[in-house]
Parts: structure tokens; sequence; C-alpha cells
């Protein structure tokens, strides 16, 4: 009669039949009547004695088995709700550092109340940074609360158990009572309020030397120039060297004979900033900055109109030899009404450059056209003047000798070097370059800068493709690798496959036909078709494939041995591997799925 061995939980893991072996798990599992029972119960008590030693993990673990990693020397243990071996904790402790340690080991140090961790060489503090016997003396994260009780995170240096500054990234906030007892202790006043940034304790009576001022806070330690600024060429400048705002009026202060000079970036004038000078890719700029304000340059002299002081352009060499009330250079110059012209009759400008004139000009010898400047010219039929302003003849008509564009009606036709849109049965169609799954409607699609021509949809026949397996996307329940088993099952549609599942299908890693696509957050499951397929256990090309657990497939003569179900007739066989492996780990192999 056989055997139906349960867990501890009372799950069912396997039915032993009289007189075989059933390999399940990792132990071998004895029918009634086995002959030679005695090596294979010797063994199985030894595998469990040394924890199944060796570098590799078992491969039928179930949930609670324990292993030892003899390659990362460590004490490992299964859990089946995330299919992983994980390592046993604990730490070493003791007052002096332990030997015989694994990179990753831990060491508590009982002198000093500190851990450790072993990096294969040496040991490496986790924490706390504060050493036995001198108080807390480290970097801190805490909460405080303002005095409407809201919470803020801020990182305090404790020196000696006191306070000496915090850090925050929060808008400054008054303490309340409580979060002043947390930072204050031992320094009674240092802490009221935090500042955006680094907020330094208070400082307290006798913390500054004798008749010196008072800060709230300070740094303090030594400055090679505390009092001075350091140049671009590394010279050291007093405060007397600079502008000092004084009271009522702006003042310059230092050495006599020294002009106020400004970088680039220049000044400004007013109490809103008004008037900005400066230079910009060597050109001086000055901005009026203030809206609907105007810029006035006021003259003293105001008494005689017709002979105003002159407000000119001039060159540098004439700023020496031209007289103000002469004209022998342009000026903006009002007449005895107090109109104001644009030089004068006796001092004309040579040319005048704008963006824009608002008003009336009787003449134009050229006009603007792109980058360059165009005459005018009147053309007989089929004849143009190149680079030229077409102007209609004396019968009204335009001639050129081409016209390019659209036209809207013609009298003849000829051929057409372009066009804007293309006749499509009767309607006048625009093109358009799409992305991939992606078409304008109505539009002539054109290749992208790939050489690919794209759509939503494209309805025909396909004479190659460039994957190899058939795939639908179902929902499961979590995100799995590809070649990973599934069968229907878990939270969602689908789930990694447990040893005895119905399998249909593994995770495809490049479909070559993909059905269900609209479906959101789905899985590509390959149903038909060649792909990789994760497998434990050996196999042989032509084996048969059957859910083994964990999301693996295993050879059907393996997985199925000596069990109720007949091997040969492998009732649940869902792919036939395509590649010869011995390894007993697991691993992808090519197969193709019936």
């Amino acid at each position: 009669m056989a055997y139906t061995i349960d867990k501890y939980n009372g799950t069912t893991v396997a039915v032993v039949e009289d007189g075989t072996i059933d390999s399940t798990l990792d132990i071998k599992l004895i029918g009634k009547n086995y002959a030679g029972y005695g090596e294979a119960q010797n063994e199985n008590l030894v595998h469990m004695l040394e924890n199944f030693a060796g570098p590799s993990a078992p491969p039928r673990p179930i949930n609670g088995q324990i292993w030892y990693d003899s390659s990362a020397k460590k004490i490992k243990f299964y859990d089946q709700s995330t299919t992983k071996w994980k390592t046993s904790g604990g730490s070493e402790a003791g007052s002096s550092e332990p030997t015989g340690l694994s990179s990753g080991d831990f060491w508590f140090d009982t002198a000093n109340n500190q851990l450790y961790v072993y990096n294969g060489t040496s040991f490496v503090l986790v924490g706390p940074q504060g050493l036995a016997g001198v108080g807390t003396t480290q970097l801190k994260s805490i909460k405080v609360f303002d005095t409407s009780n809201n919470p803020y995170p801020v990182v305090a240096a404790f020196v000696d158990g006191k306070v000496a500054y915090t850090i925050s990234t929060s808008n400054e906030y008054t303490l309340n009572s409580a979060s002043q007892d947390i930072l204050n202790v031992g320094n009674a006043g240092a802490f009221t309020a935090i500042k955006k940034g680094i907020t330094l304790a208070n400082l307290q009576p006798g913390d500054v030397s004798p008749g010196g001022p008072v800060p709230t806070i300070a740094f303090w330690g030594t400055a090679s120039a505390s009092r001075r600024l350091i140049n671009s060429a590394g010279q050291t400048r007093t405060a007397d060297d600079f502008i000092e705002k004084g009271t009522g009026t702006t003042s310059f202060i230092g050495p006599p004979n020294i002009n106020v000079k400004f970088g680039d970036v220049g000044y400004t004038l007013g109490n809103d900033d008004d008037l900005e000078v400066k230079v910009l890719s060597n050109d001086v700029i000055i901005e009026r900055k203030t809206l609907n304000q105007g810029i006035d340059v006021r003259l003293a002299d105001n008494t005689q109109p017709s002979n105003l002081t002159k407000f000119r352009f001039i060159t540098a060499s004439q700023a020496s030899s031209a007289p103000y009330n002469g004209l022998t250079a342009p000026a903006l110059v009002p007449d005895i009404a107090g109109n104001t012209n644009l030089g004068a009759p006796g001092a004309v400008f040579n040319k005048v450059y704008a963006n824009e004139f608002v008003g009336t000009t009787s003449r134009a010898d050229e006009l603007k056209v792109g980058a360059n400047y165009r005459s005018a010219a009147v053309d007989s039929a089929g004849v143009g003047t190149v680079n030229t302003v077409a102007v209609r003849d004396s019968s009204g008509r335009l001639c050129a000798a081409a016209f390019l564009g659209n036209a809207t009606s013609a009298t003849t036709a000829v051929t057409a070097t372009q066009a804007n849109t293309l006749l499509v049965g009767t309607n006048y169609r625009s093109t358009a370059i799409d992305t991939a799954s992606n078409g304008t409607p109505f539009t002539v699609p054109c290749r992208d800068s790939e050489g690919n021509l794209n759509a939503v949809l494209f309805q025909g026949t396909a004479t190659s493709a460039l994957f190899a397996d058939l795939a639908e996307k179902y929902l499961a329940d979590e995100e799995y690798e590809v070649g990973t088993v599934v069968t229907v099952g878990g939270d969602a549609e689908v789930t990694a496959c447990r040893f005895g599942d119905r399998a249909f299908g593994a995770v495809s890693a490049n479909p070559a036909y993909m059905m269900n696509a609209g479906l959101e957050g789905g899985t590509y499951v390959a149903l038909k078709g060649r792909v990789p397929v994760k497998v434990v256990g050996t196999v042989k090309k032509g084996d048969k494939l059957v859910a083994a657990g964990n999301g693996c497939a295993g050879a059907a003569r393996n997985v199925l041995r000596n069990t109720a179900i007949l091997a040969g007739n492998f009732p649940d066989t869902f792919a036939i591997a395509l590649e010869t492996s011995e390894s007993e780990d697991v691993k992808l192999i090519e197969a193709i799925i019936l």
C-alpha cells in the first residue's frame, strides 16, 4: 500500500508507491518494502546533518528547508513566499575583534556599544558614531515640532551630549517647548527656532571675547582674510576699497584718484532698479527696466530755443575739434518751434538703419527681402530679372520666368516638381511620418529617419517574422523573468508553476505574434513555438517537459519518476527540450511549446 507523505501543515507532498524511491524532495522518500532502504535512509540523515552543504542550492526545496552555502560559508533557509534562500542572522559579540569571520559578518563591540561589519579584510563601523564615556557625539536624524505641533525632520549634530547645530530643508519655524527641551539638553536656550539650511546654537554669555560684539550665532575658527575680499588676481582688498552705503547718499570710500569700475554685468539705478547699464557681447546697453516710463535727456540751456545746446552723435576724433554750436556732425536739433529734427540741412545723415519706420517716406531705392536688399523690375511675359522685386507691367500683368508654389486655379497645366498634397481617389491627402504603433488618419505614410514605415495596424499577409513564437498577454500576479513556466492561478490570471501543476506556456522573450496586445499590464506568455524555458535538473534533447515547481520545468522522466503517474504517459507535457544539459541548477534551454 502506497505511503502518503504530508508536510507539517498537513498538505500532501508526495505519494510513494511500494518498493520505490520518490525524488520529489531533496531527500529520498522510501516506499514500503524497498530493497536496500538502509543506504537511502542513511544518506538522508547525512544530507540533513550537513544541511545539504554545497556551493549550489538544493534544486527541490520546501518552505523552511535549511542549506549550508559552502561558498559563502552561510546557513540559509528557504522562504517559499519569495522563492528565495535567505541568510540567517546573528553577530559575534565581545570587547575585542573576533577572528575567523567571513565577508558580511557582524561584530558587536561590547566595550563601546558599536556595531561593525567585516569586509573580508577589516571591520567597518556601522554605528553609532559616538564613543562610550564622552556622551553622544554623532549626527542624529530626529523629528521636532513647531508651536502648531506640525512635525519636521532635522539632522542634529551632537558633541558630548550637546547640539552644536541643526540641518533642515524646511522654511523657518518656531519650536514648541517639548522640541526645545530635546535640542537644548545641557545648553539651555540654544535653539528656539529652526531655519532652512544650517542653524547654529545660540551663543551663551561668555562665549565671545571680552569687548567684542555678541552675535546670536557664529562660525568660529581661523580665516585667512576675515575682513578682506580676494580678487581674481589673488590680491586682498579691505572694506575701504569698496563702495559703501552711507547715510542718505551712496559714497565711494578709498584712496584718492581711483575711479569706480564695474564689470560687464554693470549696475542699476533707482529704488526699483529702474535703469540698468551693462555691457553685453561688447555692446553698451542702457536699458529702462520699469514699464510705462520714459528716458529723458535733459539739457540745462533752455532759454533760447533757436540756439539750444546740441545733443550729438560724434566720433572720438570729433569730440576734441567740433564745437557744440556747430553742425559738423549729425545731431538731434530742436528748431525755433521746438520740433526736433534728425540731423540738419547742412549735416545730413548718410544712412539711417532701423528695424521699423512709422510714418511717411517719400521714396526708397531698395526693399529688404530676407537678408538682402532688392531693387524692383518690370518684366515682359515669360521673362524675369533675377534677384529683383516683381512689378506689374502697363497692362497690370505680373510676369516671371516661372511661378513656384500652390495655385488655386490655372488656365494651363505643366509638370509640377513639388506638391503639398496628393490626389487619392477623389480627395487630396497630405503626408505624415509616424512613430511605432501610431498612424495619422487620412494621410500618405512616409518612412521615418531609420527607413521604417509605421502604422497602427498592418493588414494583409506576412511572408516572414523576425521572432519565433506565438504569445498572448495574461495578467500575472507578479513580474516574472523570461522563461518562467506559468499555469492558471494565483492572485491574477496566471502564476509561476508548482510541482504537479498543468503548465501551459513560458514567459516570452521576443514574441513573433502578439495576441491580446491591448491588455494593460499584461505579460506575454508563449503558447506555441520555439522559446527559452527555465529548467531545473538534467535534461536531454527530446525530453518531454512538465511543471517541476518554482516556475521551472523539468524532464518528465526525472520529475515524475516513481510517482503514481505513469512516467511513460506524461499527460502534463507542455514542451519538448531542444538542448541537452547535465547541470542540476536552474538554467534557460531552448524548447518547443506544444
